[in-house]
């Protein structure tokens, strides 16, 4: 079920009880402009996760005799108790009445201690992916041109020649996402276009739209000379460039694989993600005395939550404790 919105009209077989009423005087051309503007306003990804949630609720909705939208405090009460005996918990329900215009269900005293019942039941840490430090790196850097299973049990291992390549992409891939703090998506997206090599051996990477930077005002970020050089080793020659082509070539979760599997090869263990460049390159940082104002900047985060949650314990050979005992040595 897509995003309703108040300006919008309501979709063939729906009953007018749970879609809004369209303007009136609007064409069918200003309607699916309106449409258009919606369903950009939030990343294909998180427009799939609101979706697939969505219908979720929807059906377990029905299944009671229930309105899912607008729904009632009660209902939506229900529902996250009903989701937290499975440990998981879902927000687009609450989002996707606010897109369609109809008051958030959750903003209900007794919603809201059901809510905080279910956290101290259920609730549990975050899961972090494990960070891809310059330790780590350096740790895929001596195993990536081992060879590997290929195809599958019985089939042998990779050939010299694709061992070679698939550790060069392998070392640009988690080369990148750590100095550019990349998350899965800006790396998938990334085209060699959006590469600039520098005469100092360094590289610069323009991105055009981000998680946080759905205007697409986009940003500049720069790439230590390893990961450039990683990249210039994975770049077509020239007659054959085409600067509107992938960088990486993969998906979202290819790059989550290959990092899980690049670090299992080096014998990093388990709980490595497309997300761990990102958390390493943070921790890193903060070690190295960067300071949050210019960390979020460079992982371009929005709020300082998400930034410390990121880099927990990282800072806490720096923290107020430390610095006494280091003061009396």
């Amino acid at each position: 079920m897509a995003t309703q919105n108040p300006l919008l009209p309501v979709p063939q077989g729906e009953s007018s009880a749970t879609s809004p009423v369209p303007a009136a005087g609007l064409t069918g051309a200003d309607l699916a402009r309106l449409r258009r503007s919606l369903d950009s306003s939030v990343s294909d990804n998180t427009r799939a996760m609101y979706n697939s949630a969505w219908r979720s609720f929807e059906s377990w909705a029905q299944a009671r005799g229930a309105l899912s939208l607008p729904a009632s405090p009660p209902l939506v009460a229900a529902y996250l108790a009903h989701l937290a005996e499975e440990r998981r918990l879902s927000v687009a329900t609450v989002r996707l009445h606010k897109a369609a215009g109809h008051p958030d269900p959750t903003d209900n005293e007794p919603v809201r201690q059901i809510m905080k019942g279910i956290a101290r039941a259920h609730g549990k840490p975050q899961k972090q992916a494990r960070p891809l430090t310059a330790e780590a790196l350096a740790a895929v850097k001596a195993t990536a041109g081992i060879k590997r299973p290929f195809g599958g049990r019985g089939k042998g291992l990779e050939s010299a020649d694709r061992a070679s390549w698939r550790a060069r992409v392998d070392l640009a891939l988690l080369a990148t996402l750590r100095d550019g703090l990349l998350r899965r998506s800006e790396a998938a997206a990334l085209t060699w276009g959006n590469v600039e090599f520098r005469d100092d051996g360094a590289a610069l990477i323009t991105l055009r739209r981000s998680k946080t930077d759905q205007e697409a005002e986009g940003v500049v970020l720069y790439i230590g000379r390893e990961a450039a050089q990683a990249l210039q080793a994975i770049r077509p020659a020239p007659e054959l460039l085409d600067l509107k082509s992938s960088v990486f070539g993969m998906t979202t979760r290819n790059i989550g694989k290959r990092v899980t599997a690049a670090a299992q090869a080096a014998g990093l263990g388990e709980g490595y993600t497309g997300h761990s460049g990102r958390v390493g390159m943070a921790q890193d940082l903060v070690k190295s005395g960067v300071e949050l104002p210019a960390l979020m900047t460079a992982g371009r985060w929005k709020g300082s939550k998400m930034t410390a949650w990121c880099t927990r314990g990282s800072g806490s050979g720096r923290s107020a404790v430390a610095r006494y005992y280091h003061g009396k040595r």
